[in-house]
């Protein structure tokens, strides 16, 4: 599989976690499962060639929109599968992506056009180009809505904005599909996910209350809810995969 990824610098980085693109390639036979960790962002995936299947759905269109994200979903690439796409922040998706705005659908299908037209290589500097035109200028509208989300998940909204609970519930399921305490829930698990890779070896239950958690086993629950296994077995399959690595290198 040959699996590429650009993560935007700059103001763009504010609305864009990455642009990516990914093909399998020649030699390789039946069907590759990876899992796409839930983080709360969104984003817009383009079908290019060959088959794909999200959650075990076959994709029959060729432009995805991703409006929430809410818990982990596996995807699986059949031989021959050509994907790339955008994946924006946290409630950074733009609002005529949001409400199924036909001209920005009309914009899309064009860009997938060009998209088909092009090898892989030259993928990521076409999204990253269209992104720079689409969201950049309206960036301005967007700098309070990445504030409220920012305060609002750790917890202090406060008189910085004139927006009480029942406002905020409100705009955040409008931005992110979610009320901001699952939002916080979310980022807490994708947070922790991201450490435990980083040492695979750790005690879960000092782990459990150093990242927030009561005890180890409400962060199983809450691991189960969003990533759809456990923190052991995670540890378990990163330890395993390192151990693969290293024998092969030796």
């Amino acid at each position: 599989m040959d699996f590429r990824i650009l993560k935007p610098r700059g103001k763009l980085s504010d609305h864009i976690q990455a642009i990516w693109s990914v093909k399998t390639i020649g030699g390789q036979h039946g069907t590759i499962k990876k899992p796409l960790y839930c983080d709360g962002g969104s984003g817009v995936t383009f079908l290019l060639s060959g088959e794909a299947c999200l959650s075990s759905s076959l994709i029959s269109d060729p432009i995805i929109v991703q409006k929430y994200n809410h818990k982990t979903q596996i995807i699986e690439l059949s031989h021959g599968a050509q994907l790339c796409g955008i994946r924006f922040q946290p409630g950074m998706m733009l609002p005529s992506l949001i409400n199924n705005d036909s001209q920005i659908m009309s914009v899309l299908t064009s860009l997938h056009e060009q998209l088909s037209e092009q090898n892989q290589s030259r993928h990521l500097t076409t999204l990253y180009r269209w992104c720079g035109q689409q969201i950049l200028p309206r960036e301005a509208a967007f700098a309070k809505r990445a504030k409220l989300i920012k305060l609002a998940t750790q917890g202090k909204i406060g008189e910085q904005f004139p927006y009480n609970q029942r406002q905020v519930e409100r705009r955040f399921h409008q931005w992110l599909g979610m009320s901001p305490k699952y939002f916080q829930r979310l980022r807490r698990v994708h947070s922790s996910l991201n450490k435990l890779r980083e040492n695979p070896d750790v005690s879960l239950a000092d782990f459990a209350l150093e990242h927030g958690f009561s005890d180890q086993a409400h962060m199983t629950r809450e691991f189960k809810t969003f990533v759809l296994t456990t923190p052991g077995e995670l540890s378990r399959r990163m330890k395993n995969s390192l151990s693969m690595s290293l024998k092969k290198q030796h």
